[in-house]
Order: structure tokens, then sequence, then C-alpha cells
């Protein structure tokens, strides 16, 4: 899209003038989107718990009685 842009404004000096907003747009927004996410270590506070608990077992119900079991 850019290069269209570019090709068109670089034919016609009236065009050039009119589609050079958006060309700067177009290029900040290019900018943007490849820049660095900025931001530090996450902030201090309750660690999270890396230990996996076991997942409960609940007992069987009714309607599925003879099932198999999944997984």
């Amino acid at each position: 899209m850019l290069g269209l842009l570019l090709r068109a404004s670089a034919r016609d000096p009236l065009v050039a003038a009119r589609l050079r907003p958006a060309i700067w747009m177009l290029l900040l927004a290019q900018l943007l989107a490849g820049a660095p996410r900025r931001g530090g270590p996450a902030p201090r506070g309750r660690a999270a718990a890396s230990l996996r608990l076991p997942r409960r077992r609940l007992p069987p119900h009714s309607t599925l009685a003879g099932r198999r079991p999944r997984g």
C-alpha cells in the first residue's frame, strides 16, 4: 500500500501534496507496529504458585453410570 502511494506521489506534485499525510500516517504505523514493547519486569507482589494442585475427584453422577471414563 505504501509503495503504491509513493509511486503515485512521485509522478504528480499535486497528488503528492494530497497523499503526504496518508504516507506519513502509514510510515508511523509501520514504525510503531515494529517497535519493541516497553515495560520492565513484572511488579513485585505475591508470587504466583508454580506448584500444580491435584484436581479434586468428584463421585460419578448417576447419568454417567456405566460409561467409560474419558482420558
